[in-house]
């Protein structure tokens, strides 16, 4: 039997969700158009700027092409799935903010910028692209005899989720928009995938309950232990969000099919271990997650959900 308040808690922590959802059939672009898409991108920054990106030594790789822009800034685009990332060649202490503003008005500065970047045009005709959540770098030192000096704020990002007719879709912030104390651009990214604006296929979302069923199998597998296993008193977090997913940047992607999203927290004395899981939203399996757990999703005798473990963290406590 499964870990009961395990699977209750990620339950109850998605909210509602449609009873059926829309298959979401990609774009899939060639040379040519991700190469137009990349001009526009290195245009929005190079307006907001004032600074002139339109002269770059274009280098082809395998999964990527880069580009070397002038005065020491670059850009990377994705081949498989058309994401671009832009990164100015400032120094890492280069624009440090004179002073510690709040938190409103630093939201408000990457808001701005990223409205005269239009970032909303990357959504498309059936999305939209929110602010999601701020993250702040700081830094700060310690002399020889201990003593500290105040925090020194570095840098903000502004990280962004694509929504398509509400639904967001998971994964790495759709765009992520980070910015210097002068308010210069440092680096951007965009990973939305363009939206073919077809509706390949409409099918019928699974209960949130069955997928932290399938969750806690897959939990248990990592640990090595039963499914009713897992101490409740070690999960010191968790969550599980639906929405369509994008499996990333590096891979290829021709729909955008629904999934629900987990993370799980556990804590051991000075140990903490971070597991993030996504299990397929509906009975047929219409993305490549690869299947691990041992415990399948009861299906009614059609293909069973897929699961895969994104990523694993292991951190001290203090790190």
């Amino acid at each position: 039997m499964p870990n009961k308040v395990l699977v209750e808690r990620l339950a109850s922590s998605v909210g509602e969700i449609n009873s059926s959802v829309g298959i979401l059939g990609l774009q899939q672009l060639t040379t040519d158009d991700m190469q137009l898409r990349t001009q526009r991108f290195l245009s929005l920054i190079g307006e907001t700027e004032q600074r002139s990106l339109e002269r770059f030594d274009w280098q082809q790789r395998d999964d990527h092409s880069l580009l070397h822009l002038n005065a020491g800034a670059r850009a990377v685009l994705y081949h498989q799935s058309g994401a671009m990332k832009y990164a100015s060649g400032l120094a890492p202490f280069d624009a440090l903010f004179e002073k510690m503003p709040d938190k409103e008005t630093l939201i408000r500065s990457v808001e701005e910028t990223a409205k005269r970047l239009a970032i909303s045009e990357w959504a498309g005709k059936q999305g939209e692209i929110r602010f999601e959540r701020l993250w702040q770098t700081k830094a700060q030192g310690t002399d020889r005899n201990g003593r500290s000096s105040d925090p020194v704020l570095c840098r903000v990002v502004g990280a962004y989720r694509h929504f398509i007719e509400g639904i967001p879709v998971l994964g790495a912030a759709s765009v992520a928009l980070e910015l210097a104390g002068s308010g210069a651009i440092d680096s951007m990214q965009v990973q939305v995938r363009p939206s073919a604006q077809t509706t390949v296929d409409k099918t019928r979302v699974l209960n949130p309950e069955l997928a932290a069923i399938q969750i806690n199998a897959q939990l248990a597998s990592q640990l090595g232990v039963g499914t009713d296993g897992i101490s409740t008193e070690l999960i010191q977090s968790m969550s599980m969000q639906y929405g369509y997913l994008n499996l990333g940047k590096r891979k290829a992607q021709r729909v955008l099919a629904p999934a629900y999203v987990a993370q799980v927290v556990l804590q051991h004395k000075d140990e903490r271990q971070a597991y993030m899981f996504a299990v397929s939203a509906t009975e047929k399996s219409y993305l490549p997650i690869c299947q691990c757990a041992h415990e399948a999703l009861p299906t009614n005798g059609r293909v069973p959900a897929a699961t895969a473990t994104l990523n694993r963290t292991m951190a001290k406590r203090g790190r």
